[in-house]
């Protein structure tokens, strides 16, 4: 593997993040294949519409979501990338001032596509959850984008 894939690979996985938690839904099109497939906790899609809505249904507006993406291993073998990371999630609903921390390993696989590297599969093995009972939340007016 060359250091230009590493970094695409682990900029592709922190972007999952990003948009998913700023709910830039529609930009689940530039980290996903059109034929990838998820498994969750909260069930299992495939095809690029389904996961758009699927992130749509499970981080709505009025909760807040910070996900750590952490410690990526990356195995590429030609167009073919094997991706093992750590999630963290923390969710809060505005509204209740309640929220939960879990955390699970996240089995990826990575496709190179014309477009770029691009996740084709998510395979989430849940590992813990806890309930934050009070949490303040700090709001902004906009998201800061990098």
């Amino acid at each position: 593997m060359n250091d230009a894939d590493r970094h695409e690979i682990t900029d592709l996985v922190a972007r999952l993040g990003r948009c998913l938690d700023e709910k830039r839904f529609e930009e689940v099109r530039t980290v996903f294949a059109e034929d990838a497939s998820i498994s969750t906790a909260s069930g299992a899609v495939r095809g690029i519409e389904a996961l758009v809505e699927k992130a749509r249904a499970v981080r709505p507006a009025g909760v807040f979501t910070q996900s750590f993406i952490t410690n990526p291993l990356i195995d590429v073998d030609g167009d073919t990338a094997a991706v093992a990371a750590n999630l963290l999630a923390v969710f809060v609903d505005q509204a209740e001032g309640r929220g939960r921390l879990f955390a699970e390993r996240y089995h990826l696989t990575a496709t190179r596509t014309p477009q770029g590297w691009r996740i084709s599969r998510v395979a989430a093995e849940p590992l813990w959850e806890a309930p934050l009972p009070e949490v303040t939340s700090h709001t902004r007016t906009s998201p800061a984008r990098t």
